[in-house]
């Protein structure tokens, strides 16, 4: 997979400028949140700045470090999955992890949407496996770990560092319920080093940066938020539409059961005849609904069983939790992180896209384990015949395996097919669509001839590895112009630097914001900087669109146009 994407990663002008352009910012001097808008904590940016400085500033720096991520996660998720699975079905499961998670092109982990994601995802899973361990030998120094690992967490991104402590909470209230004595030893055990780890780092960003830019305007904490980003998350998360989202769960649930169904008839239908016609009536009747549901979704599902995720953890959780500490807590820890890092989508939990590969891990390895482990376990009991379990769990096996070699031949086509563009640029080369390459080559071309290195160069309203892969710096503090985010007196500033640099260039990228509820700037969202723009540049030259000057963002051609400053 990494030899068939080579090169094929990134996900040019969307996300990519933040994640390249922002640690060389820090590393020329700037501040972060003061100088340079961000929405997340500050470990990872400052890493990246790290590295940097060690091996210097050029994509494959951050690409090399998004792969060693992905060894580390798949060598986690290994070790995790032990404590569910034998060694041969551990490899198994965790091959669907690397082809769902690693390299799904839409999402993938080598050059990620957020770096601080999957730093903190790494992060997250160490706590959980350190929490299994701490499980299975009752020693302190797993609970320290497993804090550390958590305070780290929670200076790269909080949902994540959230759903490791929830896990390892509810592990110490499963396994010690009834001993509070030992139950307080272990919260403090791995609170104490926790806070010893995010709370001077915070102290320290309230005292030089302030309440006022940390909360109000990047919003850390998640509070003050725009009317955009909540029009985002809730479209994200199912809250825009809950009992349509609930609809499309209780549909991906039936998916699930019109499939157990098909494999418990025909793993039984020749030794129990009576069980296996139930077995098809129920698969029957699951597929009828599942179909209902689709047709009367509207488009907003796919039919993917994944929707229902959060139903079948639930339920996992439960079951476990009702066989008490005695027995083997793992399936219980596991569930509990998978489900408490879902929190963020668990009306819409998302087969696709750039947020499934964080999300979705262990909850890919406890599937696994329903398919070859509790199903045919299951169906044993209810028929007590050994030969159509064994045949159930082969069964389940063969399709989960078939699924993941399957998707990873269409991903593999899919990175060559539609990445094959080549770009060149004096800090890295990448491949992108046949769409978008051209343009941005020729933007690039464009930045060479008529710019001298390091000169500030403003990309808007989204697109700064433009300046990143060009060697040019991008002048704003926010470089994304996300609908809300810049407040009129971010506008005003906007404009007085425009005009006390003397920028020569802007460049309008046609990135549409339909997903934050607008579309173009300058036109739906920030009038005034739009404006004060069309006043004092004119149009230099539009690669894309037919160079058509009054191509508007949003078109369906991509163009990027170069506006010049009027002298």
């Amino acid at each position: 997979m990494l030899a068939v994407s080579w090169r094929r990663w990134s996900s040019v002008i969307a996300d990519s400028g933040r994640e390249s352009d922002l640690p060389l910012r820090l590393l020329n001097g700037e501040w972060l949140y003061r100088d340079v808008h961000y929405l997340y904590p500050p470990l990872s940016p400052y890493f990246n700045a790290l590295l940097y400085r060690v091996f210097g500033a050029h994509l494959s720096v951050l690409q090399v470090s998004g792969m060693l991520g992905s060894l580390l996660l798949v060598w986690l998720c290994a070790r995790i999955a032990r404590r569910l699975l034998p060694p041969k079905e551990s490899a198994l499961a965790v091959c669907g992890v690397i082809v769902w998670c690693v390299f799904k092109p839409a999402g993938n982990l080598i050059s990620p949407y957020a770096y601080a994601a999957l730093h903190a995802l790494l992060l997250a899973l160490a706590a959980l496996w350190l929490t299994l361990r701490y499980a299975e030998s009752r020693r302190s120094r797993e609970l320290i770990g497993a804090g550390l690992c958590i305070g780290l967490a929670a200076i790269t991104k909080q949902e994540f560092a959230l759903a490791a402590a929830l896990t390892l909470v509810a592990t110490l209230l499963h396994l010690h319920r009834a001993n509070w004595r030992s139950l307080t030893r272990g919260l403090l055990l791995a609170a104490l080093p926790a806070l010893a780890i995010a709370a001077p780092v915070y102290a320290w960003l309230f005292q030089r940066i302030g309440w006022p830019t940390l909360v109000e305007d990047c919003h850390l904490f998640f509070t003050h938020l725009p009317a955009s980003l909540v029009y985002y998350n809730r479209q994200r998360t199912g809250l825009a539409h809950p009992l349509a989202s609930l609809w499309q769960m209780l549909g991906a649930a039936a998916v699930w059961g019109a499939a157990s169904g098909l494999v418990c008839w025909w793993s039984a239908r020749r030794n129990s005849p009576a069980f296996a016609m139930r077995a098809l009536l129920l698969c029957g009747g699951c597929l009828l609904a599942a179909l209902l549901m689709g047709f009367t979704s509207a488009g907003q599902w796919d039919g993917s069983p994944l929707r229902a995720l959060p139903l079948l953890l639930l339920a996992l959780l439960v079951s476990e939790w009702r066989r008490g500490p005695a027995a083997d807590p793992a399936r219980f820890i596991v569930a509990v992180y998978s489900l408490a890092v879902l929190a963020r989508v668990a009306l819409r939990v998302p087969s696709g896209g750039a947020f499934g590969s964080f999300f979705l891990p262990t909850s890919l390895l406890l599937i696994y384990f329903l398919l070859t482990q509790t199903l045919p376990q299951a169906l044993q009991k209810w028929t007590q015949d050994a030969p159509a379990a064994a045949t159930a769990r082969t069964i389940g096996r063969g399709l989960f395996v078939a699924a993941w070699l399957v998707t990873a031949v269409v991903f593999g086509i899919r990175y060559r097919k539609n990445n094959s563009y080549e770009i060149n640029t004096p800090r890295g080369t990448l491949y992108t669509t046949q769409q978008i390459g051209p343009v941005y080559r020729a933007a690039l071309e464009f930045i060479a001839a008529h710019t001298q290195p390091g000169e500030t160069l403003a990309v808007l309203p989204e697109g700064s590895d433009l300046t990143f892969l060009s060697g040019r710096r991008m002048p704003l503090r926010h470089q994304i112009l996300i609908p809300g985010f810049l407040s009129e007196r971010d506008e005003t500033a906007a404009i007085e630097l425009l005009a006390r640099q003397q920028v020569r260039y802007v460049l309008i990228v046609n990135r549409p914001m339909r997903e934050f509820g607008a579309v173009a700037f300058g036109r739906d969202f920030y009038q005034r900087l739009g404006g004060w723009i069309e006043t004092h540049y004119r149009v230099a030259t539009v690669f894309g669109a037919g160079g058509r000057g009054d191509a508007p963002v949003g078109d369906a051609e991509f163009f990027i146009k170069v506006l010049e400053r009027r002298e």
